[in-house]
């Protein structure tokens, strides 16, 4: 009933004021009306409405849930740019790669390891993963050719040399010992000979064998130490993250994320070690 009164005495007001001057009240009037939300929108300003101003304007229901997302959050949450997925997924494999197993894990892994003959090499030639089936003995399963017979001078795959328990150490320096839930980190680092299509993510896949793959470790890592081009250095906690790229391609990016890209070639190493501990390194 209040609203009746309070239009009758507008237009009167406006009947008592020059027609030019009326046209033009009433043409900054409709331009308010047009643009006042707009204005609010585009720069977060509160300006009230003409129903409002009035007192005609009606509580608004238009509220939006606790918690709920609008669309346009929805859809920046949901959009993901190919890089920015890759990069997540190889984030992800390195923290997966240098995780340090658990406490009675890694004691089960020590002791399974140092059970073995001193003079057992810790990962086969061929790269393969470790079955849970017993396979018959085998000369070439238990031991590389180059280890053939009880010489401890023997080098590792032709390219170690035996260094401690289950310990043994590259020309470069690198240390590769028990460790990871494979039990030793050779064995880790050969899972990188051969791909699984079926891992989450990426997996990096080495091209060639596992004394090939040592070497190509131990000349990324010496360049990366000098400080050569194309080689980065980083501090992780207690570890450092060396990438190094390569003049040709040196494997390919595997897993799952590597498949839906058909296996893109790669000419670059990611290493991560624990002063001159191997935790891992792989292609990426």
């Amino acid at each position: 009933m209040a609203t009746k009164p309070r239009s009758e005495s507008a237009v009167n007001a406006l009947r008592m004021i020059p027609t030019k001057w009326a046209v033009l009240i009433i043409g900054v009037v409709i331009a308010y009306v047009v643009f006042q939300p707009r204005v609010n929108q585009w720069f977060g300003w509160k300006l009230p409405s003409v129903a409002s101003m009035v007192g005609d304007e009606k509580p608004s229901k238009a509220t939006t849930k606790k918690g709920e997302l609008s669309k346009n959050d929805t859809a920046k949450t949901s959009k993901k740019s190919a890089d920015a997925e890759e990069d997540l997924e190889l984030e992800k494999e390195t923290k997966r790669e240098a995780a340090s197993p658990k406490k009675k894990t890694a004691e089960k892994a020590k002791t399974a390891v140092e059970a073995d003959d001193e003079n057992e090499p810790p990962a086969k030639a061929s790269g393969q993963p470790d079955s849970n089936k017993p396979s018959p003995p085998s000369k070439t399963a238990t031991k590389p050719k180059n280890d053939s017979n009880d010489d401890e001078s023997d080098p590792l795959y032709g390219f170690l040399s035996k260094v401690g328990s289950n310990r043994y150490e590259s020309p470069a320096g690198l240390v590769y010992g028990p460790g990871s839930e494979e039990g030793h980190r050779l064995k880790h680092i050969a899972r990188h000979l051969e791909d699984q299509p079926k891992r989450p993510g990426s997996h990096g896949v080495f091209k060639g064998d596992m004394k090939a793959f040592l070497t190509a470790i131990d000349d990324g890592y010496s360049r990366a130490k000098k400080g050569e081009k194309r080689t980065t250095k980083k501090e992780d906690g207690d570890s450092t993250v060396y990438e190094i790229t390569f003049e040709k391609a040196i494997g390919f990016v595997g897993g799952e994320a590597g498949g839906r890209k058909k296996n893109p070639a790669t000419k670059k190493l990611r290493l991560v070690v624990r002063g001159s501990n191997v935790i891992t390194a792989f292609p990426f």
